[in-house]
């Protein structure tokens, strides 16, 4: 008799289950759709994109103005570096880079001049580049550390690193956001068995196929907005009897904020890329704060030379020398440097800077880190959950039928 009504029942105790199921593939697949295919697939406009790969530029630069605004601030933290501490690491390598570009210079514009010049001043000239070294390494430091909000392009080196390796801007959001996002996919399965269960009562009165896509696509829609919804809602703890009603991601706030920032720290603002940035090439400001430096040197090398050797180079050529030796030096520094980058890692500190202050941010700017992802495309990803919703409700309906 149990089995009879079983098999005779068969279509309302399944719904539920497959409730159950539609919510769940509908929100997997949403998850899935937020973040993949990594390229546009399909020929447009038939085709997608993960949403978060498709808006890389758009959602590194919120992150980098959430960033800037409340966690890292480049003119507090390189104020950490010792500018003597850096002269003592990095003068001895300097010293030689110097010398190696004097006679490299001298050898090429004033070949004549150099080979006629005795030990003596050559010796000479070695020794004031060694006194004058120090000084040059400290004022350099010093001008960067006051004008490096300036200097450092935290929006130009995010967008970069992020356009280069397409896969980190889903590692941050997956990383930050997994436990979140696995919660979107759960929580399909048991919201929408618990609507399967109202579906039941609705088939008492109605079967026609029409129910089953217009409650497919509830399904889909409701469960996935509900799954959204209290990953950032409510922004407060909400106390309701022995329950407490608080949004997932704000649960976990330390535990995110670190992970957030050992990414950024490790992947994206690392001290190689702040370093690059500073003395890269093109820089400008580097050219001028290296530029001042290697003019008072060689001014200072040039008073101490015997007067037949300053008759033989004329103020033109000496500024020749000038641009050469600058040119040279701003090509070798990023290697020179790199003797630096140990004592900078611990002085700046990057992670636990931005994992402190992250730990500590009210609820509401806390959200505006992951919530980005879904803010504006949050409509596609319901949409989507909507759609594939009534697609397996009429998927139902067949079976019911059988």
């Amino acid at each position: 008799m149990f089995w009879d009504f079983i098999y005779q029942n068969y279509v309302y105790i399944l719904m539920p289950v497959i409730s159950g199921l539609i919510g769940w593939i509908t929100n997997v697949l949403a998850v899935k759709m937020t973040f993949y295919p990594i390229d546009y697939f399909g020929i447009r406009p038939f085709g997608w994109q993960g949403i978060i790969p498709s808006k890389t530029t758009q959602m590194a630069e919120k992150s980098v103005d959430l960033l800037t605004r409340d966690l890292f601030k480049t003119s507090e933290v390189f104020a950490r570096i010792d500018t003597q501490k850096v002269t003592e690491i990095c003068s001895d390598d300097l010293n030689k880079l110097c010398g190696k570009i004097t006679s490299k210079v001298m050898q090429s514009r004033l070949p004549l001049v150099w080979s006629l010049s005795g030990a003596k001043i050559k010796s000479t000239v070695s020794q004031v580049i060694e006194t004058a070294m120090p000084t040059a390494v400290q004022n350099s430091m010093q001008s960067i550390k006051d004008n490096v909000d300036s200097i450092i392009d935290l929006k130009k080196i995010t967008i970069d690193t992020l356009k280069q390796d397409k896969t980190l801007i889903n590692k941050i959001f997956l990383d930050l956001g997994g436990k979140q996002f696995r919660f979107i996919e759960t929580s399909g399965l048991f919201l929408g068995a618990f609507f399967g269960i109202g579906q039941i009562f609705t088939m008492a009165y109605t079967s026609h196929w029409l129910m089953f896509l217009l409650y497919g696509i509830f399904i889909g829609y409701i469960t996935n907005y509900l799954a959204i919804k209290l990953i950032f809602e409510p922004a407060e703890p909400i106390q309701i009897g022995p329950f407490v009603l608080w949004g997932l991601f704000l649960k976990r706030q330390k535990e995110e904020a670190f992970r957030y920032a050992q990414i950024i720290s490790e992947r994206i603002l690392t001290i190689d890329n702040l370093f690059d940035t500073i003395f890269r090439k093109d820089n400008p400001q580097i050219k001028e704060i290296l530029g001042r430096e290697i003019s008072t040197a060689v001014d200072r090398v040039m008073e101490r030379m015997p007067a037949p050797v300053r008759i033989l180079m004329p103020d033109e050529k000496i500024r020749e020398i000038k641009s050469v030796a600058l040119f040279e030096l701003m090509c070798e520094m990023p290697l020179y440097i790199r003797a630096v980058f140990p004592y900078a890692e611990k002085a700046l500190d990057i992670q636990n800077t931005i994992g402190d202050k992250m730990a500590n941010l009210p609820p509401k700017k806390f959200i505006g880190f992951l919530r980005p992802a879904f803010e504006q495309d949050e409509w596609k990803l319901i949409a989507v959950g909507a759609a594939l919703g009534g697609a397996a409700g009429i998927i139902q309906y067949i079976i019911s039928l059988m």
